[in-house]
């Protein structure tokens, strides 16, 4: 092998992204319309296996098979081009852009290897056979050059998937990158124009795996998604994500980076869905679990769900389709929420029979919490765990709480703590950023870290995390790890307080009360106190009563009106 080749090339892939970006990433849109569901859909698959110089693959032939059948299967036009040299491939993709109808939705998903050098990253054809790193951009195809063919094309929707993270292309052992130093990662790849979507099969500086079939599990997972009714494009990637998660026991974590502007259904419509077990229903949408790895809807928040319509509506649903564990466990949730535990207790016993995750998630709260059943917290770590080890995140989560609390019998571990929690997070669970950014911040198991607990605590706050968001305001409150920045703080704690976070309560009273940020406000001070007061928080309503007697009647009245108001969900 020539010595270029032993030490230049670098593990194939091409799905890193900027690591400030999360598993999708979508341009801000009010209101986005769908794609006409008549819309021409066009395709061109390639899947690169018997390289001549580079190590040869043993699946992407095979994906590009099945990915062809699958797209086939959904009503597109596919081209298909297997173990394509360097004229072939780039001939191939400039013919099929140009036959990309206007206003359709274009594919290409590309199986092979793939290497970045300089910040720049490369498909590689069969004949890849380079005697210097200059000589990349005119023996393969960059991933720049291939977005750019089609940015000014006229197609509604362009999606790229590359499941080009496989193996070194060039080497047995090591993984070098260009300056000698071990490396997995390739530059971060962002879409440049509206309308586009991009898919890797794994994440930032992670080499994705063939799997044991001729099959990739990210194709395999990709190929079940795309045949499920009902399901928009997000909705697919994110279906295959966690069933890559779980065949791989997170070694392999999929991401996107999108700039989609309208809803895509690739499939059947949720509306035109024909098999009852995975169409869109009411109890999908009034009691469906969001981190259920199985839904076919977004869900909703358990602090949201309205019980009563909803387990009406579940009801309905699963009289129609009474084998369903989805519904078993949605009408559970609903059921729990409303305090009827033991029916809720029944259902998630038969949807863990049927080996529903949904029922190993809620049945390991029945047991965490000791609702119905004796509470036994080694029994709920054995249900979350079997849920976790298959990519449900909420319980990849769950195991590491149990694990860090080390309480009923269960092993005080803040190794395996900090590893299931990133195992969560590497799922974008909110929670879990917030648990690292506590751990890192008081140094459980790691050397304390204010500074990476800030940018933990940052990651949850974006992703909408209560419990993160007060965490980053005390942060600027108390300057721990980040300057102090009263305004900042300020800012956050009124956002967390909309999602009724006691501590945002307290710590807006504080800050009142002592000026730190605004002028001193004893009134606004006493309505954010009785709202934690409300809550139960001792301090705050101490703090309270005092401020109360040097205040008059009147005053008091008009704050207790704004709590009422508040409590009844009037934020004004």
């Amino acid at each position: 092998m020539k010595p270029f080749l032993s030490n230049l090339l670098v593990a194939a892939s091409l799905c890193v992204m900027n690591p400030a970006f999360v598993f999708s990433q979508t341009d801000p849109a009010s209101a986005p319309s769908t794609i006409a569901q008549d819309a021409p859909r066009i395709a061109l698959i390639i899947g690169n296996s018997a390289y001549k110089i580079a190590k040869p693959l043993s699946n992407p032939a095979n994906d590009a098979d099945l990915m062809a059948e699958t797209l086939t299967k959904i009503g597109f036009q596919v081209t298909k081009v297997t173990d394509a040299d360097y004229v072939t491939m780039n001939r191939t993709i400039v013919q099929y852009a140009n036959s990309v109808p206007k206003n359709a939705i274009s594919l290409v998903y590309y199986a092979g290897h793939g290497v970045q050098v300089e910040g720049q990253n490369y498909l590689l054809p069969i004949d890849i056979d380079p005697t210097s790193k200059a000589d990349l951009p005119f023996l393969s195809l960059s991933v720049d050059k291939l977005l750019g063919i089609f940015k000014d094309r006229e197609a509604a929707a362009n999606i790229f998937i590359l499941d080009a993270c496989r193996n070194n292309p060039f080497e047995d052992d090591a993984v070098r990158s260009v300056a000698g130093g071990d490396t997995r990662g390739l530059a971060p790849i962002v879409s440049g124009f509206r309308g586009s979507l991009i898919a890797y099969s794994t994440g930032p500086g992670k080499v994705a795996l063939d799997g044991e079939s001729r099959n990739s599990p990210y194709s395999l997972a990709l190929s079940k998604a795309l045949e499920r009714p009902g399901l928009s494009i997000e909705s697919v990637f994110k279906l295959a994500r966690t069933q890559v998660i779980g065949a791989t026991d997170y070694k392999q974590v999929p991401w996107e980076n999108s700039s989609l502007t309208q809803d895509i259904y690739l499939g059947t419509r949720e509306d035109e869905a024909v098999d009852p077990a995975t169409r869109v229903t009411q109890c999908d949408i009034m009691a469906g679990h969001p981190s259920d790895p199985e839904r076919v809807h977004v869900g909703i928040s358990y602090g949201l769900m309205r019980p009563a319509p909803a387990i009406a509506a579940c009801r309905a649903d699963l009289a129609n389709d009474p084998q369903n564990p989805r519904l078993m466990t949605q009408l559970a949730r609903a059921l729990a929420a409303n305090g009827d535990q033991a029916e809720a207790f029944e259902l998630d016993q038969k949807a863990v029979e049927m080996g529903y995750l949904g029922g190993y998630h809620n049945l390991g709260n029945h047991y965490r919490r000791g609702e119905v059943v004796k509470q036994d917290l080694v029994k709920a770590l054995e249900l979350f765990s079997y849920a976790a080890e298959r990519g449900h995140p909420e319980d990849a989560y769950n195991v590491g709480v149990l694990y860090r609390e080390g309480e009923g019998g269960v092993e005080l571990s803040l190794e395996k703590a900090k590893d299931w929690f990133e195992r969560s997070a590497a799922q974008d669970y909110p929670s879990a950023f917030d648990k690292l950014g506590l751990m890192a911040a008081k140094g459980e198991g790691q050397a304390a870290d204010p500074v990476k607990a800030v940018a933990f605590f940052e990651r949850g706050a974006e992703l909408g995390d209560a419990s993160a968001i007060v965490n980053l305001g005390t942060a600027y409150r108390k300057g721990e790890g980040v300057a102090v920045d009263f305004a900042q703080a300020l800012t956050l704690f009124q956002r967390a307080a909309k999602l009724r976070r006691t501590s945002a309560y307290t710590n807006l009273a504080e800050m009142y009360r002592k000026g730190q940020g605004v002028e001193t406000d004893l009134v606004e001070a006493l309505f954010w106190y009785q709202l934690a007061a409300f809550q139960g928080h001792k301090f705050s309503r101490e703090q309270a009563a005092k401020i109360v007697e040097g205040m008059d009647q009147k005053t008091v009245a008009a704050v207790e009106k704004r709590v009422q108001n508040w409590i009844n969900g009037d934020f004004g």
